[in-house]
């Protein structure tokens, strides 16, 4: 999922150029971020988790370079 790893800690903000609004609802369906605003306005961010998603994988990614 790049949208959850382009995040940016818990905060508030605007998605990854190239986002589409399917992408987004398929991940707040899925729990693992928040939406508000409308249109380009838009903006995300992680759930807990989302946030825990993106550690479990993080770790999984290095596991795999050693």
């Amino acid at each position: 999922m790049v949208l959850l790893h382009s995040a940016d800690g818990l905060a508030w903000q605007s998605p990854p150029k190239g986002t589409s609004l399917k992408t987004l609802s398929e991940a707040e369906e899925q729990g693992f971020i928040l939406i508000r605003g409308e249109f380009q306005k838009r903006q995300f961010r992680l759930t807990e988790l989302g946030s825990d998603y993106v550690e479990r994988d993080k770790r999984r990614l290095e596991a795999r370079r050693l």
